[in-house]
């Protein structure tokens, strides 16, 4: 029976070999495969079997030839290579992809972060599964709720109204007063000095201009030159009002002259000898649109040395400033903005994606979830670079890429196959050189049965 074990010896030689071949092969077959990882071989030897035995010895054991041990992955990190795609994304260091399979609802893994849209708008890999990840609070910005599917689906940039005007104005110190008694008309240029223009959106997004108007009074008490400002729009775009003439939004008290000086009234700023803004007295402006809820506005004319209408003093300089010089509008910011629609995403190394708006508007909408196993190394590979959980990899942790031991994200990168092409033609020669050296097992065997079978003729 010795010499025919032999035979079986040598076999068992040739098929690990020839399992070994399948296992290098697909590796070199998936050089190019996104997120794949490598494979290598381990042999071990079969139970050996026990013969002569005897007082002194009984360890004499001859082997039964060679088997597969196991076949491990090696989980490398790949290189990673850029993209122009936003959607594509490479995890650098630990962690998987996690993603629902919409006709089995469970969960599949992967490295591979080629994602695209689908028609309504899911974040789906090659094989239409959707990428899980977790909602974004608009107002924190932090991860919120349990893990979701990704999708852009009737996202819309909700108009938001202007509530505040930051006026960067230089007042020329040259002007001259006008007669006492003129009373202000937004619709005489003859009853005021300048006029800056800034467009404010309503609760619905329509843009509104308004008019601020400016008119120096002259000096107060302490020889600080003190202006007033008025607000005016369209008449046609208010509640009350004549539609193509400019009509006042408020009724402010104008600064009154009292014993040969000006005392500051409720819509005023005054400047000291450099030009610095001294007092602001703004309040804030409601205005009832035709259209629209009214709209209450703060106008910021910047920070004063003494009275500041929001309360936060500074050099007086910031802001709007009264200085030899033609009059010109240096800044003229506001807040609010229209309605808008998606216009492109963008993600970050903290995996958060970014809907840009048509509007200009830019958010966090969704955070990527990334899946850890206690043995990752043991997932099944089910195709197309995914993976499925088994009861020896144990159940995934889903969280936050950064945190928990979890790798970040690359946004527009994909990570590319950890397969060394020289080590695996190295490997390649060694497996091959072993089958040969096995066939040379079996012929030699063969050679000694023929042998054999000449002792009798």
């Amino acid at each position: 029976m010795g010499i025919y074990n032999a035979l079986f010896i040598g076999a068992s030689g040739l098929s690990s070999f020839g399992e070994a071949v399948r296992v290098v092969g697909d590796n070199i077959a998936n050089v190019n495969s996104l997120g794949f990882k490598s494979q290598n071989v381990n042999f071990s030897d079969v139970l050996s079997q026990t013969v002569g035995v005897t007082r002194s010895n009984i360890a004499n054991q001859v082997g039964n030839g060679v088997r597969i041990g196991s076949i491990i992955r090696d989980q490398a990190q790949g290189s990673l290579q850029n993209t122009t795609s936003p959607t594509d994304m490479a995890i650098n260091g630990n962690g998987l992809f996690a993603m629902r399979d919409p006709a089995t609802d469970s969960l599949v893994y992967s490295r591979a972060g080629a994602f695209i849209l689908d028609k309504d708008f899911n974040l789906i890999n090659a094989q239409g599964n959707v990428v899980q990840g977790f909602a974004v609070d608009d107002v924190t910005g932090r991860a919120i709720g349990n893990v979701t599917d990704i999708t852009f689906a009737n996202l819309a940039a909700q108009a938001q109204a202007t509530t505040g005007v930051t006026a960067g104005i230089t007042l020329d110190s040259n002007s001259t007063v006008l007669a006492t008694g003129t009373v202000f008309d937004p619709a005489d240029p003859a009853t005021f000095h300048y006029k800056a223009e800034v467009n404010v959106f309503d609760a619905l997004g329509q843009t509104h201009p308004v008019s601020l108007q400016f008119t120096k009074m002259g000096l107060d008490a302490t020889g600080n030159i003190v202006w007033d400002w008025h607000a005016s729009v369209d008449g046609g775009e208010l509640t009350v009002g004549t539609p193509g003439t400019p009509t006042e939004v408020s009724a402010p008290t104008a600064s009154t002259l009292v014993a040969g000086a000006w005392v500051p009234g409720t819509q005023s700023i005054v400047f000291g000898s450099t030009g610095e803004l001294i007092t602001e007295v703004s309040p804030n402006l409601t205005i009832s649109w035709a259209n629209a809820a009214p709209s209450v506005i703060s106008i910021n004319y910047g920070n004063a040395t003494t009275t500041d209408a929001q309360g936060i003093t500074g050099t007086g300089l910031d802001g709007t400033v009264q200085m030899a010089g033609a009059f010109a509008t240096r800044q003229m910011t506001r807040d609010g903005f229209p309605a808008g629609f998606l216009d492109k995403l963008e993600t970050d190394s903290a995996g958060k994606i970014f809907g840009v708006f048509t509007n200009g508007q830019r958010r966090a909408i969704y955070q990527v979830a990334l899946a850890k196993f206690p043995n990752d190394a043991v997932l099944s590979h089910v195709g197309a670079n995914q993976l499925a959980e088994t009861i020896s990899s144990g159940s995934p942790v889903l969280s936050l890429p950064g945190s928990g031991g979890m790798g970040t994200i690359s946004p527009y990168a994909l990570e590319q196959s950890n397969v060394d092409l020289a080590n695996e033609f190295v490997k390649l020669i060694i497996v091959q050189r072993g089958y040969e050296a096995n066939s040379k097992t079996i012929l030699t065997t063969d050679q000694m049965l023929s042998s054999l079978m000449q002792v009798k003729r």
